[in-house]
């Protein structure tokens, strides 16, 4: 499928055949990220929302679909032609998820097999949406009884969020199947929350101060962003709540030299940068990722050192960089993770993570957090952060960290949000609210042979 997606105005596409193929490529181990903006390039500008909508809604809901996709094909279809299993699952989110009426929906989504070149499948999906259509008072409650197509989520990770949330896995799992809000975090260099609740107040655009963190407004619809007040003058950028907490709980002062050590794409550097007047240096392994770091920092008109490095290389390269002594003063650790606590905004994570990828990832994460610590200042503070809500990449990893570092102390993060944890503290998503994030915070003692 890989000619689908070079970039380059190719001939016009439909949303639902755009959607079909985005899905198509999910179902075949490709992320949305990968195939979305090749496919809008060829979508009308005010086709656009609905192929988006179409597509996030068939991957959110694509557990539920696909069981059902599977009771209404007498027989699957053939691997050369999984994209029609594709279209099948975005012609029932239109029925199921969306409500459409099934003489608008089953008929356009027929019509895409001619855009596909399958013109011979158009029997077979007219054929079983009509059916969904008639038989859905049957089709459905079956679908409600097991949790993973009742929820729309893998087996093993319902499987886990029971067991290490016995009380809140289903509130996780309700809420990520919401759609994320718009959440801003307003540069209080510029202006204060309250002024610029005002000049939302003044364009007519509704919103609300969030809850936990100082800079953060919802806004009560989606927009195009850089139509907001001041947005091009780097008065606000778009970041979830629970994300602007790392820059508070870090709090970084003035004269401090600072590692944000898996930077990209850029959020929380800024949002440091911001908060007191740091030396940040900004790394990242992934040289394309820090493009969009350079991009942040310069309309908000920031500056930090950005330098394309794996942090599990041995090489010395921080060991020159703070002017006094070797080492930073503190260091923020948003690891890789396996993003549990964004699925809401990345419905093709429940697709593409795998069980056995958390195992790699709590290794990767190991590796990064000790080599981290070595470049950490005596009495300087290490902030370790992940975007999910699993302990095995979290409080677990803490605990094990801490245990063999005599010299790591583990500050107790005292604060409203969230709940405690054995080590640090779990934020989950909200409907309406914040993602979910884990938070700890780690002092290094001055006396490195305690």
């Amino acid at each position: 499928m890989q000619n689908l997606y070079g970039r380059g105005k190719a001939s016009a596409m439909t949303p639902r055949h755009a959607a079909t193929l985005a899905v198509a490529a999910v179902m075949s181990g490709q992320s949305l990220n990968q195939v979305i903006p090749s496919l809008e390039d060829r979508i009308e500008d005010s086709e656009r929302g609905f192929f988006r909508d179409l597509t996030l809604g068939s991957c959110r809901w694509y557990f539920r679909l696909n069981a059902l996709t599977k009771m209404l094909l007498k027989n699957p279809f053939p691997e050369e032609d999984q994209d029609l299993h594709a279209l099948m699952i975005v012609g029932l989110y239109q029925l199921v998820m969306q409500g459409k009426a099934p003489h608008a929906a089953v008929h356009a989504t027929v019509d895409v097999c001619e855009e596909m070149g399958k013109g011979y499948a158009k029997p077979v999906i007219n054929a079983c949406l009509r059916r969904y259509g008639r038989e859905y008072e049957s089709l459905l409650p079956p679908l409600d009884d097991n949790p993973v197509t009742a929820t729309s989520h893998p087996k093993w990770l319902v499987k886990m969020l029971t067991k290490a949330w016995p009380e809140q896995w289903p509130e996780i799992l309700d809420a990520n199947n919401e759609r994320g809000p718009l959440c801003l975090r307003v540069n209080q260099r510029h202006i204060s929350r309250d002024e610029y609740l005002g000049r939302l107040q003044e364009a007519g655009i509704e919103a609300m101060a969030g809850e936990h963190s100082s800079s953060a407004i919802y806004l009560e619809e989606s927009c195009d962003v850089t139509t907001l007040p001041g947005f091009a003058d780097g008065d606000v950028s778009v970041q979830d709540e629970a994300a602007q907490l790392a820059a508070q709980i870090l709090a970084p002062e003035d004269g401090e030299c600072v590692l944000d050590a898996c930077a990209a794409p850029g959020g929380k550097s800024a949002h440091l940068l911001e908060s007191a007047d740091i030396r940040l240096m900004a790394v990242d392994a992934d040289e394309s990722r820090l493009e969009r770091v350079h991009e942040n920092l310069e309309r908000l008109k920031l500056s930090a050192d950005i330098a394309c490095i794996d942090m599990c290389s041995d090489e010395p390269w921080w060991q020159d960089y703070c002017d006094d002594e070797p080492g930073f003063d503190a260091i923020l650790l948003d690891v890789p993770c396996s993003a549990t606590g964004v699925i809401r905004r990345h419905p093709d994570i429940r697709m593409l993570r795998r069980r056995e990828d958390i195992a790699q990832l709590v290794e990767v994460q190991a590796d990064i957090l000790e080599r981290a610590w070595q470049m950490l200042k005596p009495g300087g503070r290490l902030l370790y952060a992940t975007c999910s809500v699993l302990p095995q990449e979290n409080s677990e990893q803490i605990v094990r960290f801490v245990d063999v570092h005599p010299d790591a102390t583990l500050v107790t993060l005292d604060n409203d949000w969230g709940i405690a944890c054995n080590a640090g503290r779990q934020l989950f998503p909200t409907p309406r609210g914040h993602d979910g994030f884990y938070y700890a915070l780690l002092h290094k003692t001055a006396d490195n042979n305690c």
